[in-house]
């Protein structure tokens, strides 16, 4: 009797440790799956992070490449209206000199605008716009990347354009005040013209929009005085005004 109830007792031990040894088994299969699962979620999401980078990398190029709001238009519409201004007194034939080119959109509008060629050189400091431009442009326009001052002594054309680019500082320039910088520009652009400049200014209107914001009379007066030949268009809009000097 008493060996029975041993060996009774013996396979109720044995009994639970079977239990206790599929419970673990079952547990570590359990983790197994758990890690799998978790390389595999792992995995997909490392794809899906890559695909989010390749799309957030194609959008950046698209955006440089195509969009008005990259080189500083609210559209397309907004962009080619300007562009319309400034064209306004550029006659058939003559040169242009784009400072803030940005892409060099201004040649390509013209040659859509007024189905005609034009000899146009743009430079600009900011290197993913020029090289946006050569690429979307298949190097067709003349970019050169450069701080203006730097540009070579012997590039000279009819006109000088300035289409904004003097409503904001991106120069880093912290010697000299937005007008002292407004004013060299101005004389750099007459020295490489052979008839004139052409710059689009923001007007001081008192509401802080983040622009540089220009009196137009100061400047009408200095240019003046510094050039002799000067005439101001604040017909386009109450916030722009157009300067425009012409070459003795």
């Amino acid at each position: 009797m008493l060996n029975k109830i041993k060996n009774m007792i013996m396979k109720k031990e044995e009994k639970s440790k079977l239990e206790d040894q599929s419970a673990l088994n079952l547990q570590e299969q359990s983790d197994q799956v758990t890690d799998i699962e978790n390389v595999e979620l792992e995995n997909e999401l490392d794809v899906l992070d890559s695909d989010v980078d390749e799309m957030n990398d194609s959008f950046d190029e698209e955006y440089l490449e195509y969009s008005a709001e990259a080189v500083g238009y609210e559209n397309r519409e907004q962009q080619w209206d300007t562009y319309r201004v400034i064209s306004n007194y550029i006659e058939e034939g003559d040169s242009v000199l784009d400072f803030g080119c940005a892409r060099g959109d201004f040649e390509k509008f013209y040659e859509q605008e007024y189905q005609a060629d034009i000899d146009y050189i743009g430079v600009d400091m900011n290197q993913q716009l020029i090289e946006a431009g050569r690429k979307v442009y298949n190097e067709e326009v003349e970019l050169i990347c450069s701080d203006w001052f730097s540009i070579d002594d012997d590039v000279e054309q009819d006109w000088c354009i300035n289409i904004g680019s003097s409503n904001l500082r991106y120069d880093g320039d912290t010697v000299r005040n937005d007008m002292t910088y407004l004013q060299d520009t101005i004389k750099a652009m007459v020295k490489h013209s052979k008839k004139g400049s052409i710059l689009l200014l923001a007007s001081d209107t008192g509401i802080d929009d983040g622009l540089i914001n220009w009196n137009a009379g100061d400047v009408l007066n200095w240019a003046q005085q510094e050039f002799g030949n000067v005439a101001i268009d604040h017909t386009f809009s109450k916030d722009l005004f157009t300067v425009i000097i012409y070459k003795n």
